[in-house]
């Protein structure tokens, strides 16, 4: 659960049964903020999720200090590199460091509150990130380059939909035949899963 808009953080599912007020949720690294929430599954990338608050409070940031201005823009490319499967180890310490500077040292509570998302992805869903970062893989199948789309050739049943559908036209297989992804031309645009009926395309 993500709580009180951009500036705050992402909660697990652990901790559904605190109360929802200023003090609990600010202790547990989040916010009251604007009191919204943003309620997501397994199939939400919290890498992601950090990486598209971040790109917002970005372009929210005055550039007055050097702290906010500097620190989330960096914090951004980090988590950029790691949706694109260009995450290094030394990142997980940097992002750490990044987010703490940003929190103490910004002039105002935008750039005060601007690393909740970060923080909070690397205190409760830490093992997301060195996924992306360890085995170039991203558990949610969210981020393109950390992903595969493949058939099942057990549950194809050859019905050609998915085939159809692809705008690339790398399917092939003949009808009532197992088919195949050229994984060289697949821009992961995910047509063939949204066509498939049976189950066959998976994310891997």
């Amino acid at each position: 659960v993500q709580t009180g808009g951009p500036s705050g953080g992402c909660l697990p599912a652990s901790m559904l049964d605190m109360r929802v007020d200023f003090d609990e949720l600010t202790k547990a690294g989040s916010m009251m903020g604007s009191g919204g929430m943003i309620v997501m599954d397994e199939t939400s990338c919290m890498v992601d999720v950090a990486r598209y608050f971040l790109e917002f409070l970005q372009d929210e940031s005055c550039g007055k200090c050097v702290p906010c201005r500097e620190g989330v823009t960096r914090m951004f490319d980090i988590l950029t590199r790691a949706c694109n499967g260009q995450g290094e180890e030394s990142d997980i310490e940097v992002l750490q460091e990044l987010a703490e500077v940003t929190t103490d040292a910004s002039l105002c509570a935008l750039g005060g509150s601007a690393a909740n998302p970060v923080l909070t992805m690397l205190k409760y869903f830490k093992d997301e990130y060195e996924a992306h970062i360890h085995d170039r893989k991203c558990p949610a199948g969210v981020c393109k380059a950390l992903i595969t789309y493949r058939i099942d050739v057990d549950k194809c049943t050859g019905c050609t939909v998915c085939a159809k559908k692809c705008p690339k036209d790398v399917i092939s297989g003949k009808k009532k035949e197992t088919h195949m992804i050229e994984q060289t031309g697949c821009i992961k645009c995910g047509a063939c899963l949204d066509a498939c009926k049976f189950d066959a395309v998976e994310i891997v």
